[in-house]
């Protein structure tokens, strides 16, 4: 009967702890502390103190059984351990080793008692990673336990003195002791799923929410965070999809838009970069802050609130930040800083890419506009000259020719179109063409095959340089120069051929020509190649045929790409 009154009062202990632990994990402070990834002290010292005070209440509800103390300290001590990591363990253990140690009778087991304690702690805490989450493995569980239990009764022998007194105790409440609290501690565990499920529901929709804000978000922050009316509307999408309560954007230097809900008092931020802003992009990390300083000058709108801070991040440096505020709470919710990081990450994400563009579009224009102020001299020293030599015999053609000359100049430095219409590129080809008729006179001949109504456009100064280089290479085996340029409109697009009547390119000059590289002094095939591709992509850079009848050069315009 005597052991059947011990395992009864034994279970009603197990039973007053899984209640409280049961009240207790209803208090949404206890669940937020016990959700948190990263505690402060003040969270981790809050839990000790509940946990401690659950040994406490286990060893001060005790059975005694004349020589020994029958209790449910074990569950307290391990159970903060594993939900509130190594910390909360060893200093919840610690607060209820000092009671055991100092008030437990009788005092021949109080110092092993109190070790027990302190390992039980510490036991529970180094499991901490392999059960945090919600992931029990019960068996696993079930054994830890009876484990800590063998320890305290080895403990019980090592330390009491005498060691009879110790081993009969031990034979005495071994069994019961270890089998009863080994299941208590799951009963008590699983009090507190319901948290972990919680949790996954929120981390569910916490995901749902920053899909639906990026999508919302991110296309606002396509000419950068510059544009201060996307910005504003940046803004006015977050404070509809999230329960924050006022929203900030800034760049390195100044404030671009800003936001607020309704609140009891309309916040005004002034000019000024808020410290905490300055304080992240000076650090490239997220922070919180959950007190105002008394003397900032928004304490009287902010003291009821608590800001958080991230940096918009481009190639490892500030390029401006987010800051929110939300209603004061006890803690910052995990979910709230998780979404406020996520937003930041791929904001900075879509800016580095924008960034990325514009960097290429940079150096595409410099390109170009190298290409535009790249003059041959010989050209213009050959045109001259010919003007020159056509002054004497007629006035009139030479100040017609000096009138193409001027026009095929202007085109090629003040043009500022990156793309204009065909029929504006072919005229400027003929104005070169006649320049060169003038000067090779009957040794030149030029064929058109060339729709007048043709309604595209494309890259300037991308046909000149191939007639030229079809001007310049392609003599025949007579010494005339023999050009052709045809035109075909397609669905897709327009495809343009040049062909002269050379001798054909050398397989090595085809080659560099592909690979981008100059020939001679020249430039102009492996420029217009580079730029074809990068404009209209990879497989539409220029189509080199050559053999010793001569050469044609085909270029593909495709007539759904808008240039850049």
């Amino acid at each position: 009967m005597q052991g059947d009154r011990l395992i009864f009062e034994l279970i009603l202990n197990i039973a007053l702890l899984v209640l409280i632990a049961n009240l207790i994990s209803k208090f949404r402070l206890i669940q937020k502390l016990i959700l948190q990834e990263k505690r402060g002290l003040g969270s981790q010292a809050f839990l000790s103190v509940v946990f401690g005070g659950m040994v406490v209440l286990s060893t001060y509800t005790g059975i005694d059984i004349g020589s020994y103390s029958l209790n449910t300290r074990v569950i307290g001590a391990m159970a903060a351990g594993l939900l509130g990591g190594p910390i909360v363990g060893l200093y919840a253990s610690l607060i209820g080793a000092i009671y055991v140690y100092l008030f437990s009778s009788p005092q021949a087991f109080a110092m092993a008692s109190a070790f027990s304690t302190m390992m039980f702690g510490l036991l529970g805490g180094g499991f901490y990673p392999y059960f945090q989450r919600g992931k029990w493995k019960y068996q696993d569980l079930f054994l830890l336990t009876c484990f800590a239990e063998v320890c305290d009764m080895v403990c019980l022998l090592r330390f009491t003195v005498p060691v009879q007194m110790a081993l009969n105790t031990i034979l005495e409440i071994s069994l019961p002791m270890i089998l009863l609290n080994a299941s208590g501690i799951l009963i008590f565990i699983s009090s507190f799923n319901h948290l972990f499920i919680q949790q996954d529901i929120e981390r569910s929709r916490q995901l749902q929410q920053a899909s639906g804000l990026a999508r919302k978000c991110l296309p606002l922050l396509v000419n950068g965070i510059e544009d201060r009316d996307n910005m504003e509307k940046f803004a006015g999408t977050i404070l509809d999809e999230t329960d924050w309560a006022g929203v900030v954007i800034t760049d390195r230097n100044e404030i671009i838009a800003w936001d607020q809900k309704k609140m009891e008092k309309d916040f005004r931020i002034g000019d000024k970069i808020p410290d905490i802003g300055l304080r992240v992009m000076d650090t490239g990390r997220m922070e919180t802050m959950s007190q105002v300083p008394v003397t900032s000058p928004m304490y009287e709108w902010m003291k009821d609130y608590s800001l958080i801070a991230a940096p918009f991040m481009i190639r490892d440096q500030p390029a401006g930040c987010l800051i929110v505020w939300v209603k004061k709470q006890w803690v910052f919710r995990q979910s709230e800083l998780e979404l406020h990081q996520h937003l930041v990450d791929l904001s900075s994400y879509q800016l580095a890419l924008l960034e990325l563009e514009r960097q290429r579009d940079m150096r595409q224009k410099a390109e170009f506009k190298a290409l535009q102020f790249q003059v041959n001299p010989h050209f213009l020293f050959n045109a001259l000259n010919t003007v020159s030599c056509v002054c004497r015999e007629n006035p009139d053609r030479a100040r017609e020719l000096l009138i193409i000359l001027a026009n095929y100049f202007r085109y090629n430095l003040n043009s500022e179109a990156y793309m204009v219409p065909f029929s504006e590129e072919m005229e400027h080809v003929r104005d070169y063409l006649e320049l060169e008729k003038a000067r090779f006179e009957e040794k030149l001949a030029v064929a058109y095959d060339v729709p007048e109504d043709m309604e595209l456009e494309i890259p300037t100064l991308i046909l000149q340089p191939i007639v030229e280089n079809a001007v310049r290479y392609g003599i025949n085996r007579e010494g005339r120069r023999i050009v052709s340029i045809r035109a075909e409109e397609r669905k897709k697009g327009c495809r343009v051929l040049i062909r002269d009547e050379g001798r054909g390119m050398p397989d090595e000059v085809l080659e560099k020509l592909m690979g981008g590289q100059a020939i001679g002094n020249s430039v102009g095939l492996s420029n217009v190649h580079k730029r074809m591709k990068s404009i209209y992509g990879e497989e539409n850079g220029l189509k080199i045929t050559s053999s010793g009848e001569g050469t044609c050069v085909e270029l593909f315009f495709p007539a759904d790409t808008e240039g850049r």
